[in-house]
């Protein structure tokens, strides 16, 4: 339990500050640099103040070196990590393939984060204490394994195959599905769904008659590919799903209080959809809320550089922000960046093509507090890290992915896009980003515009994108990656108007072997949100607080709820307001209705929280309607599905609602949870730039400013946000 307890030890403030360093009443710092390598060395100094315990163990974890220090609480973590990190070798040539720009500006900042932990001497957070060890001095590499571990967690997505054949496996095994499971399964893990609200609309989307075609199998395909794969068991499958989910890393970086979870919602306004016919931007980063928060905020100004925002403890720079000309954010774009490719051994070697090929294997070392040393055996492919060997089968599964040893050129990216102003210079940064993000931005002087970034493979026809690809044979394999032209993108669409909450980007785009975008999403509550055809910087501040407390099925379940004639839910709005008991009734209702749509034909899925995650409100919507390929209603009527539920719900509903919170350091919870970690509201106003954030709790780990943002957070209020 020791790592848990050294999350939550906060160390005293330190007084010393760098000369330069301003800190505004919330304890922000401001960085005025003489020079580029002056405003990084200062902005490294600042953030090691404030978070340098959090640095600490952020390193680490991305580093696979917690245990080291922590004990064997986080061993399994480490093991996870070390699975599939780099070596230093191979971090060293990311750097080395970066600008002279970016490169300057991670070597700087480590130099200001060493210069704090030497000027603060023995008054070092206390949780380096409590762990009997002092830090070493930073490095660039760490840096750039934070960054790397933060850009996989918001920019990647798919490798859901083994998944999925878990998932067939699994549906195969039972009876009512005899012969359907195939069916059962294109309900599930559909490919697109045309009634999901994607970002920009038909009418926005500049490539709506002219786009990339995305091959996708019918069915004598999907039994062709089925037929090659090697077939293991259920219960083979299930530890590498986990590793693949990295399951432990999450959660002890979730209680380490390191970036752990994604997701984020953004919103755009163009002069035509703005009250005062000026640019306007949201920005609502969803990070998790921890203590110390997951991200930290300061400005920084130099010769030729102006940016002020959110950065991560660890890495250089603005992520999320503005400078004096434009505003930006970025969302996850969950698109399909991976794919596993699987093998058939031949001892330790596997055939490519008509060539044998030996399997590349790494040693890490792993270092445990108490323990004897051992090593963590890394095992590549030429596709990448290996997921799982299969003994049954005698074959390999590794993980492809799309940014291998490019994660470092989206950082580049980003240090060109500090200094950009103008729309077409903005676009240009953009295209440089390996990973896949949803990235918005609005300038001073009217444009809005988005893009979604990011290096996306061009797949081979002939199998199907949610099962292993055969790696074998050559026809299979990837063709290239989409060009930046090719991908979704929009500038000043007619509507005045971009919001997304990682939804779906555009009507053609598909899942792929992800099953996420369906008719009900949550960004349909943010749309709702933007709705006025004339929206105020009133309007915009107060989309957080809307969308935090709205269930976004409400809209699509309420005419069968209120066709039932069950008077609890007559008036109810759909909010998920904290004590409402009707909210307590519906929530019952959604899982009771799930139970008895899907339960006696598909199972559970081995537990609760699996059923949830699978058997989706658009897949029960669909069954409802009768329009799933397999027909879950059988012989029963929708009206009276939703009766035998609601009558179930409010039967077995005793208490209210109680409302996701966040407790800081102060007795008082922060109500509703599903809100930005940070969150930012610009607005372009023809007599001066306008900005407001906030960042729950506060800026620092320790002293007056751990937990001085609270209380905005609470009140749903921001503070300004400049130089």
């Amino acid at each position: 339990m020791l790592y848990l307890l050294l999350a939550i030890s906060l160390s005293p403030a330190l007084a010393q500050q760098a000369p330069e360093i301003v800190r505004d009443s919330f304890g922000v710092p401001h960085i005025h640099g003489r020079d580029y390598r002056d405003a990084f060395f200062q902005a490294g100094y600042a953030v090691a103040q404030d978070r340098l315990w959090q640095m600490e163990l952020s390193r680490r974890l991305c580093r696979g070196r917690l245990a080291e220090v922590l004990g064997p609480g986080p061993a399994a973590s480490d093991k996870e990590v070390l699975a599939s990190s780099y070596t230093d070798a191979e971090l060293q040539t990311q750097f080395d393939h970066m600008s002279s720009r970016a490169r300057q500006a991670l070597a700087s900042y480590a130099e200001g984060v060493n210069a704090w932990i030497a000027a603060a001497g023995s008054h070092l957070p206390a949780g380096y204490a409590a762990a009997g060890f002092k830090p070493a001095p930073w490095t660039v590499l760490d840096s750039e394994a934070i960054c790397i571990h933060m850009l996989q967690l918001f920019g990647r997505g798919g490798a859901g195959e083994l998944r999925n054949m878990a998932a067939l496996d699994y549906l195969q095994g039972q009876k009512p599905l005899a012969g359907h499971a195939l069916d059962a399964m294109d309900d599930l893990e559909w490919f697109n769904d045309h009634a999901a609200t994607p970002t920009l609309s038909t009418a926005d989307d500049p490539q709506a008659d002219s786009h990339y075609v995305f091959y996708q199998p019918d069915r004598k395909a999907t039994e062709a590919h089925l037929a090659m794969l090697p077939k293991l068991g259920l219960f083979e499958l299930l530890p590498a799903i986990q590793v693949g989910s990295r399951e432990e890393s999450t959660r002890v970086a979730e209680a380490l209080s390191v970036p752990f979870r994604t997701g984020s919602y953004c919103v755009a306004v163009g002069p035509s959809r703005s009250a005062d016919h000026h640019a306007m931007l949201l920005g609502g980063p969803q990070m998790g809320l921890r203590v110390p928060s997951i991200v930290h905020e300061m400005s920084i100004e130099a010769p030729g550089l102006s940016t002020v925002g959110m950065d991560i403890p660890g890495v250089p720079g603005i992520i999320i922000g503005r400078t004096k000309s434009f505003a930006w954010s970025i969302t996850s774009g969950v698109a399909d960046t991976e794919d596993v490719f699987f093998y058939r051994l031949d001892g330790s070697k596997y055939r490519v093509g008509s060539r044998w090929v030996g399997l590349e294997g790494h040693s890490f070392p792993l270092k445990v507090k108490g323990q004897p040393d051992s090593t963590v055996d890394q095992m590549r492919t030429v596709d990448g890290f290996v997921m799982l060997r299969s003994p049954s089968t005698q074959s390999v599964f590794a993980r492809k992915s799309a940014y291998w040893m490019r994660e470092m050129q989206s950082f580049d990216s980003w240090t060109r896009l500090w200094t950009c102003d103008s729309a077409p210079s903005i676009e240009k940064s953009v295209d440089g980003m390996t990973m896949n993000f949803n990235f918005f931005y609005a300038t001073q002087t009217g444009d809005i515009g988005w893009k979604y970034a990011g290096l996306i493979p061009r797949r081979a026809p002939g199998i199907d994108p949610r099962f292993p690809t055969p790696g074998s044979d050559p026809r299979f394999g990837w063709r290239g990656f989409l060009s930046s032209s090719e991908l979704p993108h929009v500038r000043n669409p007619k509507s005045g108007l971009l919001a997304n909450w990682n939804n779906k980007p555009v009507d053609w785009w598909p899942n792929s072997d992800t099953p996420v975008w369906g008719r009900i999403f949550e960004n349909s509550s943010l749309l709702s949100a933007v709705s006025s055809p004339s929206l105020t910087l009133a309007d915009l501040s107060d989309v957080p607080s809307k969308i935090a407390v709205m269930d976004e099925t409400w809209p699509y379940f309420k005419p069968y709820v209120l066709a039932a004639g069950r008077s609890v839910l007559s008036d109810w709005d759909g909010r998920l307001l904290d004590g409402s008991k009707p909210a307590a009734v519906y929530g019952s209702f959604v899982n009771v209705l799930r139970r008895e749509l899907f339960l006696s034909k598909t199972g559970g899925f081995l537990n609760a929280d699996l059923f949830r995650l699978i058997l989706q409100p658009s897949v029960m919507l669909r069954a409802l309607e009768g329009k799933t390929s397999f027909d879950f209603l059988a012989g029963r009527t929708a009206s009276d599905l939703v009766r035998k539920a609601l009558d179930e719900a409010v039967s077995q509903t005793a208490a209210p609602y109680r409302a996701g919170s966040f407790r800081s350091l102060d007795p008082q919870p922060i109500l509703y949870d599903n809100r930005g970690t940070y969150i930012q509201v610009i607005d372009f106003k023809p007599r001066g730039l306008l900005g407001m954030n906030v960042l729950t709790p506060g800026v620092a780990e320790s002293g007056p400013h751990a937990n001085d943002q609270a209380s905005l957070a609470r009140s749903w209020a921001y503070k300004p946000m400049g130089f």
